[in-house]
């Protein structure tokens, strides 16, 4: 029977049940429980039950200085290789030659504090070129040619230039002629015309009527196109006689072809050739290489010849490698011909087929005979000018290739005042390609 209590009244009331107090029980431990978790024990406290390590923030980098102007000239020159480009880099990856791929790569000498990168570029390529007069073969591993990238920037300040204003000359005819340029996906591109007129010479610099009947002297400035300031430097200061050379990565070419040609000068375009050393020694992008097809190297050789039109011909920049290859040097001087153009070969290397595969095709060539400023010393140069005049009147002509270099533009153009009191006679050297 159930349990039956009296209040103080005597009534008689019910007692609690189990279940109620169960209830309660559990009631009372989960609360104190709870309690305990809120007060005592901080382990859930606003704080994650699993802790997870993540990765710091990455500090936004610091706001770089101004770009120089000569820092500028120099990446400017570095032109990229564009996606079309894409499986040529993919195959000289797996050849092994990935550097190859980086535009332009030239190494910067470490010893020369306080200069731009691009002086120190064309001071390590001037360092590194041989007096071929020495009779050293200049197309070994670490001296391949004429490393000029292009020449240095003038300085505004400092003393001025003491050489000799440029005379006066009769404009060439303006370019291009629509006759001898064809379209393509690169750009325009040499060809012969309709009428067999070809660009060799329609943009050759014509000689003189009055022109002397002494020994001839040639010479062709190179790396000119990539800095502004060197390249106007040799335009205004060097004789109209004087052949200009461009760089294929310059800006604004065919603005300073125009002008180079409205004072007078022929122009040629120069291309990159495989050197020995690559491809640690790179001549940059498009540079026509022994280990690609004949189709491939025509292919970017065209890619070359489209950066600028008005030029009587091409030069090779570089290229030991590459023009002592007969499979490879074959077919590029093959195209050449085929667009009208003339070839002429720095004379940097002793191995070169040029001369040889050119007379054999009938390509209008011709090949240099000193380096004029394998450094840059004054003395090496009034060297190299008596070596050249002694050639020229041996062999009745010599032709001699510099760099844009303002000292060696000065030179020349002081030294260009003294050909004729010596009996010599300064030619373009589109007069001298046979």
């Amino acid at each position: 029977m159930p349990i039956r209590m009296l209040n103080d009244k005597g009534n008689k009331r019910r007692a609690p049940s189990i279940l109620v107090l169960a209830a309660s029980f559990i009631a009372l431990t989960y609360g104190g429980v709870l309690l305990y978790l809120a007060f005592v024990d901080g382990r859930f406290s606003g704080k994650p039950v699993v802790a997870i390590s993540i990765a710091p923030e990455v500090v936004a980098e610091t706001e770089k200085p101004a770009e120089t102007e000569a820092e500028k000239l120099l990446r400017e020159s570095q032109t990229e290789i564009p996606a079309s480009d894409a499986a040529d880099v993919a195959a000289r990856e797996d050849a092994g030659n990935a550097d190859s791929d980086t535009p332009g790569a030239t190494p910067i000498p470490a010893d020369a504090p306080g200069l731009s990168p691009e002086e120190l570029t064309l001071l390590e390529a001037a360092k590194s070129i041989k007096d071929s007069s020495k009779g050293d073969d200049a197309d070994d591993a670490h001296n391949d040619g004429v490393k000029i990238v292009g020449a240095e920037t003038v300085s505004s300040g400092g003393n001025k230039s003491s050489a000799p204003p440029a005379p006066v000359a009769t404009p060439l005819a303006a370019v291009p002629d629509a006759g001898l340029i064809a379209s393509s996906n690169q750009g325009p591109l040499p060809v012969i015309s309709k009428d067999g007129r070809k660009a060799w010479k329609v943009y050759a610099r014509p000689l003189s009527e009055d022109i002397g009947k002494g020994p001839r002297v040639a010479l062709v400035v190179s790396g000119l196109g990539i800095s502004d300031s060197a390249t106007e430097h040799a335009i205004k200061t060097l004789p109209p006689e004087v052949t200009l050379s461009f760089a294929p990565y310059g800006n604004n070419l065919q603005n300073w072809i125009r002008r180079a040609r409205d004072a007078g000068h022929e122009v040629l375009l120069e291309l990159p050739m495989e050197p020995f050393g690559f491809p640690q020694n790179d001549p940059g992008p498009y540079t026509l290489l022994t280990s690609l097809s004949a189709a491939d190297n025509v292919a970017r050789l065209e890619w070359l010849l489209s950066r600028f039109t008005g030029y009587a011909g091409v030069m090779n920049y570089q290229g030991a490698r590459f023009t002592s290859t007969p499979s490879a040097l074959s077919p590029v001087l093959s195209a050449i011909k085929s667009r009208g153009l003339m070839y002429i070969d720095n004379g940097a290397s002793n191995r070169s087929l040029a001369p040889k595969i050119s007379g054999e095709i009938g390509l209008p060539m011709a090949a240099g005979t000193r380096n004029i400023d394998p450094v840059q010393s004054a003395a090496v140069i009034d060297e190299n000018f008596a070596a050249l005049e002694s050639t020229a009147k041996k062999d009745s002509v010599a032709i001699g290739v510099a760099s844009g270099f303002p000292v060696t533009v000065d030179a020349v153009a002081e030294w260009a005042q003294t050909l004729k009191d010596k009996g010599l006679v300064l030619v373009p050297v589109s007069s001298a390609a046979r």
